[in-house]
């Protein structure tokens, strides 16, 4: 027996299935661009004399280190340190352990360092 449609019943799978391919390339293009790594913006000169003004300037600044992706200030004297400035340019929270002070930044930890440390 040969199956006959109508014209519109044709049309209406042929559509519902251009839909369901739609979609599915909408979700990988989704889960693709999810799980790109963000490009690292440049660090610059005027993003590193900021946090060192807000460490405390140079002289208040011991030691940094990354940390798991982290930027670890071990400083002299913390309440030298403008905490709220601080986390006004840190992309995750601002932890403080005694005299050291871990964040996160937008821009590469491992290039914030190495400024840092030809500036300190």
């Amino acid at each position: 027996m040969i199956l006959s449609l109508e014209p519109w019943v044709i049309g209406v799978i042929i559509g519902c299935g251009v839909l369901c391919l739609c979609a599915i390339l909408a979700i990988i293009l989704l889960v693709k661009k999810k799980n790109k790594k963000p490009k690292h913006i440049k660090v610059d000169e005027e993003f590193i004399n900021n946090l060192i003004h807000l460490l405390g300037e140079k002289d208040n600044i011991n030691d940094v280190t990354v940390d798991n992706g982290r930027l670890k200030f071990n400083v002299v004297d913390l309440d030298k340190v403008d905490l709220n400035g601080i986390k006004a340019i840190a992309t995750s929270g601002v932890f403080v352990t005694g005299n050291i002070i871990k964040t996160l930044f937008k821009l590469d930890s491992q290039v914030i360092k190495q400024a840092l440390e030809k500036n300190l």
